[in-house]
């Protein structure tokens, strides 16, 4: 199993809304901000190559989006991805199936382009993965969620006949294992892939950053936050015991890190990059 990072480019958002509860004057040690309080996050995608294989774990925004909404989220791209599939000396015709951990905008709408008001599929020769979970609460949602997804994308992908749902935890392919969190949205889901040298966890909005990793320093865009401490209490005590990786989706700092148990539970061990641990 090969891992490769992808870049589908970088964006912000508010300090307060990524470490919800948690005072500014203790997360900005930590994670900084600029002079409007926004915080400079990452959209790094996660190529997975085996045998037969190419999967992509997410793909970033795409060019759906007004200039507006674009400058408000500090969307600094919206056609990195394919540049940087490029520069790893692969093409969007090659990726067999593109993965979603869920379906909110930032994670899943670059599998599609608008070409002259129209909608194509990105990667024409893929498969496209959801939990059946979290399509089926994207069609209802609430008013505080809305805005995450994008429908006529969503719809796009469905009639399409590319997108597959996967109803439960497991084995994707060998080495691709699932697991299912609910706490941040429904369904969302986690890979972790198991390589002969380490195990990966590639943590989506789990831990949207290392500095989320302790179990207090939670996202204010998680819809049930007790859940979210529930999940990653649980998690962060197996992540210790197997040693597991953590390969960070939206830290503009940190690509990896590994976890210990701490007399003050479980923290942060230390921090790679992918390249050196493989």
């Amino acid at each position: 199993m090969k891992l490769i990072p992808i870049s589908a480019g970088h964006f912000q958002c508010d300090g307060g809304a990524l470490f919800g509860a948690i005072p500014k004057v203790l997360w900005n040690k930590v994670y900084p901000c600029d002079e409007n309080n926004f915080t400079q996050l990452t959209l790094r995608c996660l190529l997975v190559e085996t045998s037969d294989r190419k999967i992509l774990i997410e793909a970033g925004i795409g060019n759906h989006y007004p200039e507006k909404h674009l400058r408000n989220n500090g969307v600094t791209s919206v056609d990195e991805l394919e540049r940087s599939l490029a520069g790893k000396g692969y093409s969007t015709a090659d990726i067999t199936d593109v993965f979603f951990t869920h379906l909110h905008w930032d994670h899943c709408t670059g599998a599609v382009k608008n070409v002259d008001g129209k909608p194509e599929l990105v990667f024409p020769n893929a498969t496209l993965w959801s939990s059946k979970t979290q399509w089926e609460h994207a069609q209802i949602s609430n008013p505080r969620e809305r805005a995450a997804f994008h429908h006529p994308v969503l719809d796009f992908m469905m009639e399409s006949g590319k997108l597959k749902l996967i109803e439960k935890e497991g084995e994707l392919l060998p080495g691709f294992e699932i697991r299912l969190f609910d706490g941040h949205t429904p369904g969302q889901m986690l890979p972790i892939l198991h390589t002969k040298k380490h195990s990966f966890v590639y943590t989506s909005d789990l831990f949207p950053t290392a500095a989320n990793i302790p179990l207090l320093w939670i996202s204010a865009y998680d819809l049930d936050p007790v859940k979210v401490m529930e999940e990653k209490g649980r998690f962060l005590k197996e992540a210790a015991e197997n040693n597991y990786i953590f390969f960070f989706e939206h830290d503009y700092y940190t690509e990896c890190a590994s976890v210990q148990k701490t007399e003050k539970g479980v923290q942060m061990k230390e921090k790679f990059s992918l390249a050196e641990l493989l």
